[in-house]
């Protein structure tokens, strides 16, 4: 129980805090946003220096002046947009035998049409041992991959998009434009997070092998980051006024991040340029360079990602600025395909608690064990005072 009496002196202490660390924020924004302006003339010199250098912090690298923003044209009167969302019911080493749930809400919605929308979940209960040898080392005979949480939300992540083409296949109309929205960022930097490069290689390759489908059948595909924590813009706004990587001076950029920069720079519906990420795991993306854009919504800044190949092909970016904006606007500030794919995907607490009660029951009646317990879940079924 949270003691609120005792804790009261130091919610005092960060309200003062708060105060001093917002006029410092307003102050480094206003010369970012200055700093923004200044290099636009000749913004190529930037670009060429940004891609010269190697390690350091992660910087953005425009494809066209950074300070251009953009306003955005109409949606077209019809239009397909598909959206995926994922959820999970993790394996939980306090329950035996493992397994674990992949649960992914699709959605299509046929705008100015006729045609009703497709909304629907997809679960998928995996746990054979094959499946998850089919990722563990050559020489690991004895036992499958330990299952962790990160391998488990990659293979999420990796099934939202392979049900996202499905979607934007199945219901793909002739002469009429379609497109496919994802839920956060395209760009796996977290399976870096493994140390385990074999593995991320095997879940890369997979990831990428999903994007070829939509390059195949010439389907654009992007995805929209509420609330971004990118910093890769004010990073080489950093390299413009010749900051060190890691300075801690009073008027350093650092700590700002680009939705910062985009909310004072935007005017609502504007569109920032398009700027490549330099992110070191889109190395093994093979032609799917991750690009992105900033976008001012109703109610926030938000990032929108693509493949480079997508940003490139004549006419897609404005389709793809007009489409998030009026899902934007349509969802009260975040995409309101994207809202109904997380309804469909979302598996909540009562849900997990019904799973492995149903799980129980059918292992019991084949005549199996009932899977058993550790002694910190058991008590937490059985709660005492």
């Amino acid at each position: 129980m949270l003691d609120f009496a005792r804790l009261a002196g130091q919610l005092s202490d960060f309200a003062t805090y708060r105060v001093g660390e917002d006029g410092a924020h307003a102050a480094r924004l206003t010369r970012a946003v200055d700093a923004l302006d200044e290099c636009g003339p000749g913004w190529e010199s930037l670009r060429d220096r940004a891609q010269a250098l190697k390690g350091g912090v992660l910087r953005a690298i425009p494809t066209t002046a950074p300070h251009q923003h953009h306003g955005c044209g109409d949606r077209p009167a019809t239009v397909t947009v598909v959206a995926t969302d994922g959820s999970q019911i993790f394996p939980d080493r306090h329950v035996e035998p493992a397994c674990y749930l992949l649960n992914v809400g699709r959605v299509a919605i046929h705008y100015g049409t006729l045609d009703p929308p497709l909304i629907q979940a997809e679960p998928s209960l995996r746990y054979r041992q094959q499946d998850l040898a089919d990722l563990a080392d050559d020489d690991a005979q004895a036992s499958p991959l330990d299952l962790t949480a990160e391998v488990v939300s990659a293979l999420r992540d990796e099934l939202e998009l392979h049900w996202l083409f499905e979607t934007a296949a199945a219901e793909r109309r002739s002469g009429r434009p379609v497109l496919a929205i994802a839920d956060g960022t395209l760009i796996r930097w977290m399976l870096r997070g493994m140390k385990n490069r074999r593995l991320e290689t095997e879940l890369l390759a997979r990831y990428v092998a999903e994007l070829d489908r939509f390059r195949e059948a010439g389907v654009p595909v992007c995805s929209y980051v509420s609330r971004p924590a990118n910093a890769e813009v004010v990073n080489l706004l950093r390299l413009h006024l010749g900051e060190d990587d890691w300075s801690t001076a009073p008027d350093s950029l650092r700590g700002l991040h680009d939705r910062h920069l985009f909310e004072h720079r935007l005017a609502q519906g504007e569109r920032s340029a398009v700027f490549l990420s330099r992110s070191e795991v889109l190395s093994q993306y093979g032609p799917h360079r991750i690009v992105a854009f900033y976008v001012h919504g109703c109610a926030e800044v938000g990032r929108v990602e693509m493949p480079e190949w997508v940003a490139n092909q004549t006419g897609w970016l404005d389709l793809i600025h007009a489409v998030v904006l009026d899902q934007c606007d349509k969802g009260r500030g975040y995409p309101v395909i994207l809202q109904e794919a997380h309804q469909r995907a979302v598996v909540r607490m009562q849900e997990k608690d019904v799973f492995h009660r149903i799980l129980a029951r059918q292992v019991r009646q084949s005549g199996g064990a009932v899977p058993s317990y550790s002694g910190k879940a058991a008590s937490k079924l059985a709660p005492r005072v």
